[in-house]
């Protein structure tokens, strides 16, 4: 079976529903940013997986949960039934946060993304989670929104994530000089 179908051709795609609708519509922006998001989150758990001076698999892997959290959420959004409870997933990640803030010092001041090219690539993860967030709440749609906290509690995972690979790697991260000229 070849993976063409040639039924967007003219610009449109379907839903779950079988409605066809643009593929410029504000839901095919989201699901296509939250996809871009996916492919993201993938470079990260690669790059996690390619280091030798730590063992960062345990980490790839909250990642990769992630990601079959956001292939859930992109399918439910275009009108798939499945099961998804966004109040208890971001619980989940609050507390994920919490264990990562036991492991790395305090933030005392504000940073620039980078550091290692991993911790620059989930700083990068961070700021595309931004952008599916303020997608979703343009949308201003019902069943969307119960996934605006979800969506914010992954950029400040993926925040703490990518100070604590740094901080593993032994690589400050990069403080940001609000004096420089």
């Amino acid at each position: 079976m070849p993976i063409y179908t040639r039924t967007g051709d003219n610009g449109t795609t379907q839903l779950y529903s079988a409605q066809r609708v643009s593929k410029a519509s504000p839901i095919i922006e989201l699901v296509g940013s939250l996809d871009e998001l996916n492919s993201l989150l993938g470079i990260c758990t690669s790059l996690l997986y390619e280091i030798e001076e730590y063992d960062f698999s345990t980490d790839a892997e909250v990642i990769e949960s992630i990601q079959e959290d956001l292939f859930t959420v992109n399918s439910i959004i275009v009108g798939a039934k499945l099961e998804f409870d966004p109040k208890k997933e971001t619980e989940n990640i609050e507390k994920t946060i919490d264990d990562y803030e036991k492991l790395i010092p305090p933030l005392k001041h504000f940073i620039l993304p980078g550091g290692s090219i991993a911790s620059a690539h989930l700083h990068y993860a961070r700021s595309q989670v931004r952008k599916v967030e303020r997608l979703a709440v343009g949308l201003k749609s019902k069943s969307i929104q119960p996934f605006v906290p979800y969506l914010n509690r992954l950029s400040d995972l993926l925040f703490v994530m990518a100070r604590y690979v740094n901080y593993k790697l032994d690589i400050d991260d990069v403080r940001w000089n609000s004096t420089k000229k």
